[in-house]
């Protein structure tokens, strides 16, 4: 399985200079979505079927009794969907000054069929189907926690439902529990369901997210976890947060959202040519000191015959994914695409192979892991002669194709990783030198605005100074 940045490990690489609260974690989540820097490439939910639980009378009744909710300001938590633009997000109160905030163990009595609980891992603290590759997450919040979250964030517990995912409310031992259902797939061609259960104990200031994912989940199946759950009020107490510490939180996360911001403007200084060779001296970034890349030829091309690329080399399974596409000359069929990203409206679009050369040489004193192959990006040029870099080119509608697509990393590479280690980097020792070839696809329409980014780490981190190289000239 070839090594992907997820959200969070961008932001651990990102936050390495600066002390970050956790309570910015979610800040930071929000900021990403908005600007679609989210871990993976495929588009937003989008509706869809609807299982037969889930009406619109429901839907309805939910915003009828939003506009009619009073929250009482003498509650010790609350916990209140609102609506904007068919959108539902929760307003939180809590009142610290009324009750102390209690530690809450949370502990599940039925889980679903195949889902294993995991210690560690990439599905560490979750419950993962090896199966199907869905997934369950129980998230506990204590009435400390939902505070500084009612404080510091926009949008605490959840960045928003669409309105029609709104199953019901209903009480389970004397708690309030909203349940939410999604069955509208990322992609045309999946059959992924969501489930999500938000339980609010007021007496106590806590609640609990239930998030239940895979395909052919049986009705209201996170409902039935949510029901089991064995949730523990502990005697040990944890300090509410200080005016001091939101002050600092938000002051924190406001810096962050500018760091984000600005880390899709590209200076013209950044793109180099082939055969230049490009090296990084700054020295808050180790990891490529000593490191040189050099791209020696990139290609467009209509075919990608096996005998010169073997199946083997395939970062991503060919018959399940490249050999759908494949017209008997070997020719790329036209693929689905979403026309924006929040829409479900497709269109068909032509795509080409684009595949690079590259040369790593280490001239320093250290062995290095490093990146084998750059990213592919999309760079909108500027009049000032900088560029922006473009997170809004194009939305894969078919799951194959979007595994060929995802996170701008290569389907195919010629050098694999070494024993033990991410297929994607390469071990270097001093004075060695490699070559790669990669291989992209990259739809007609978007070739002129095509670069290999060089550099990089994480997948679009704002703060390193990446080196481009266009596709076509």
């Amino acid at each position: 399985m070839k090594k992907i940045y997820s959200q969070e490990e961008m932001e651990q690489i990102m936050k390495k200079d600066i002390d970050i609260p956790e309570s910015v974690d979610q800040r930071i989540h929000e900021t990403y979505e908005k600007l679609g820097l989210t871990g993976t490439a495929g588009p937003v939910k989008r509706r869809s079927r609807r299982k037969t639980w889930t009406t619109m009378a429901a839907a309805a009744a939910l915003i009828a009794a939003l506009g009619a909710t009073a929250v009482a300001a003498t509650k010790f938590f609350t916990a209140q969907l609102k609506e904007d633009d068919g959108k539902l997000t929760y307003s939180v109160n809590v009142e610290p000054e009324q009750k102390e905030a209690h530690e809450i163990r949370v502990t599940p009595t039925y889980e679903p069929e195949g889902y294993v609980y995991h210690d560690d891992g990439p599905y560490m603290l979750k419950w993962h189907n090896d199966e199907t590759g869905g997934g369950m997450s129980i998230i506990p919040y204590n009435a400390a926690e939902l505070y500084e979250m009612s404080r510091t964030q926009e949008n605490p517990l959840h960045n928003g439902f669409d309105e029609d995912n709104y199953i019901e409310t209903v009480t389970i031992q004397g708690m309030k529990v909203d349940i939410f259902c999604d069955d509208d797939a990322n992609y045309i061609d999946s059959g992924d369901t969501r489930q999500d259960v938000f339980l609010f104990n007021e007496e106590w200031g806590y609640a609990v997210h239930v998030v239940l994912h895979g395909p052919d989940l049986p009705e209201q199946e996170a409902l039935k976890v949510a029901k089991g759950l064995d949730i523990e009020v502990l005697d040990t107490t944890v300090p509410y947060a200080s005016e001091e510490e939101i002050e600092q939180t938000n002051k924190e996360s406001g810096q962050i959202t500018e760091m984000i911001n600005a880390s899709g403007n590209i200076s013209g200084d950044a793109i180099r040519g082939i055969g230049d060779e490009m090296t990084i001296s700054d020295e808050g970034h180790i990891v490529y000191e000593g490191i040189k890349y050099q791209t020696l030829d990139i290609k467009v091309a209509d075919t990608l015959p096996l005998a010169d690329y073997p199946k083997e080399k395939y970062l991503e399974d060919y018959d399940s994914t490249l050999a759908n596409y494949l017209n008997e000359d070997g020719t790329l069929k036209p693929h689905k695409r979403f026309i924006s990203e929040g829409s479900r409206e497709t269109e068909d679009a032509e795509a080409s192979f684009v595949i690079v050369t590259t040369r790593l040489s280490n001239t320093g004193n250290e062995t290095k892991d490093v990146y084998l192959s750059p990213f592919l990006r999309y760079l909108d040029a500027n009049d000032d002669g900088s560029y922006t870099l473009s997170r809004e080119k194009s939305w894969p509608a078919e799951e194959s194709w979007a595994s060929l697509t995802t996170e701008g990393f290569p389907f195919w590479q010629s050098v694999p990783g070494n024993e033990g280690k991410q297929i994607l980097f390469t071990t270097i020792d001093p004075g060695d030198t490699v070559e790669c070839t990669s291989v992209y696809v990259v739809d007609n329409d978007l070739l002129d605005t095509a670069y290999m980014q060089y550099f990089n780490v994480g997948a679009a981190m704002p703060d390193t100074p990446e080196l481009y190289v266009k596709v076509t000239e």
